[in-house]
């Protein structure tokens, strides 16, 4: 590792020719480099103040060798030695020539794209998340009566904290972070099924509503977090080894875990026993 200066000293651009050869007196591989006249002053000045020092020459951001200044190099010819062998001095070599090689960029047609296409896909995602909460809604009311509908109540805080979320964070929601709320949308009234499952079995045992509550909440807990837990791990690897793509889908999904626990656990249950303390009736279907 070598600390090099932010800007370069002097560029390939004055570097005229770099060859790669065999020291006649030691017979250790060497590149001979030589610069244009401009490279030669800036050299001269950059070796005779870094005498006895390294001068990293580097290619891509990487430092290919740091080559110790023995003095004063006038002229803009320099002798490089260091090199393990012969094929290492010629890939020196190259490097040399390749920083001689600029490669410009010409603007050669400019065009605007719209976003059509890329709309049209989120759209057909939100659209899909829509028609996934609403057949989701209507099913747990439909079988769930009352308690479906604080299930369903409690889906639409869900997703509002999921955007809420990435709002703070300032994420933006791409198509795999909608699959990743849509796949939420599922897991979080999943939740509610095993809870309302566990109260059915309790008032079947002859238990009074808010026994049942209480008993079908506390029953259903290991079940609901170990599930949730697993299918969390396996988010954090998405998003430890994923790329961008898998990346957002993990995140949204991780999001939408917390907060389908959060809601189920303890928005749903809370809502719940207010109405049983108020003697409400709360249907299970």
């Amino acid at each position: 590792m070598f600390l090099v200066n932010k800007a370069a000293e002097l560029t390939g651009g004055v570097v005229t020719d770099a060859q790669a050869n065999l020291d006649p007196s030691t017979s250790a591989p060497i590149v001979n480099m030589q610069m244009n006249s401009e490279g030669a002053t800036e050299w001269a000045r950059i070796t005779g103040a870094n005498v006895n020092k390294r001068i990293a020459i580097m290619l891509d951001g990487v430092v290919f060798t740091a080559p110790n200044v023995k003095g004063k190099i006038p002229g803009g010819r320099s002798q490089i030695e260091g090199s393990d062998n012969i094929e290492e001095a010629k890939l020196l070599e190259i490097v040399l020539k390749a920083g001689a090689l600029p490669a410009p960029v010409d603007v050669i047609e400019e065009r605007i794209v719209g976003p059509s296409l890329g709309q049209d896909s989120v759209s057909n995602g939100l659209n899909s998340m829509i028609i996934g909460y609403v057949i989701v809604g209507l099913f747990m009311i439909f079988y769930y009566r009352q308690a479906g509908s604080i299930a369903a109540a409690t889906l639409t805080l869900v997703i509002l904290f999921i955007l809420g979320i990435l709002a703070g964070f300032q994420a933006t929601l791409t198509l795999p972070g909608i699959a990743g709320i849509v796949l939420t949308i599922g897991m979080a009234v999943d939740a509610n099924v095993l809870i309302f499952e566990r109260i059915r079995e309790e008032l079947a045992t002859g238990k009074t509503i808010k026994a049942s509550v209480d008993s079908g909440f506390s029953r259903a807990y290991a079940a609901i977090i170990d599930s949730n837990i697993t299918t969390f791990f396996t988010g954090i690897i998405l998003y430890q080894f994923g790329t961008g793509p898998i990346q957002g889908f993990a995140l949204t999904l991780m999001i939408g875990i917390a907060a389908t626990l959060f809601g189920a656990l303890v928005i749903s249950k809370l809502v719940i026993d207010f109405l049983v303390a108020k003697g409400y009736k709360v249907s299970l279907g």
